[in-house]
């Protein structure tokens, strides 16, 4: 939900609450683009090196910080600094969800587990922007960034408190002699 939100949150506000033109609008959702892009390889080696939550709850604090500073963004450069926290924090996750799924999947019935595990995220994925939508239209923009501002800190402090970390070390066994 949060990962789709900002997708919605950054152009909306660039335009509605800043009044940003189109160019400045484009040159901010690239330069979160460019760093979410640059940061899969680092996040694969991070799951792989460290764990599962080395990579998912940082990304999900920082995007929960960079949506708690969109409504505090006043000019182009605030909502470059927001979009750009958030492009780091959804870079760091790039494949962590799919991972832990397939890491916490019962072998015996990973098909069935990966698929509700997919309607699941793909429910927050579809629902992100639903939400988005309802709080500016009950409040405003600001609000709904502050929502989904919310929905990262706690995901990010479900997945450190509540989620086990499933990445399983294997010890190199060499050869005596």
């Amino acid at each position: 939900m949060v990962r789709a939100g900002r997708v919605i949150i950054i152009p909306l506000y660039a335009s509605d609450v800043l009044g940003l033109d189109i160019d400045i609008i484009g040159f901010i959702v690239s330069i979160s683009a460019v760093l979410d892009l640059s940061l899969f390889y680092p996040a694969g080696f991070i799951m792989d090196r460290f764990g599962r939550k080395f990579a998912s709850v940082p990304c999900f604090a920082l995007q929960g910080l960079g949506m708690m500073l969109v409504p505090l963004a006043g000019s182009a450069t605030g909502l470059i600094l927001a979009a750009s926290i958030m492009g780091v924090g959804n870079g760091l996750g790039s494949g962590v969800m799919l991972t832990l799924g397939a890491d916490l999947a019962p072998p015996q019935e990973r098909g069935e587990f990966l698929g509700v595990w997919r309607l699941i995220g793909d429910i927050g994925s579809s629902g992100g922007p639903i939400v988005v939508g309802a709080v500016a239209d009950i409040f405003v923009l600001p609000a709904a960034a502050l929502v989904m501002a919310g929905a990262g800190i706690i995901a990010a402090a479900i997945l450190l408190l509540k989620v086990p970390e499933t990445l399983q070390k294997r010890s190199r066994i060499t050869g005596v002699g």
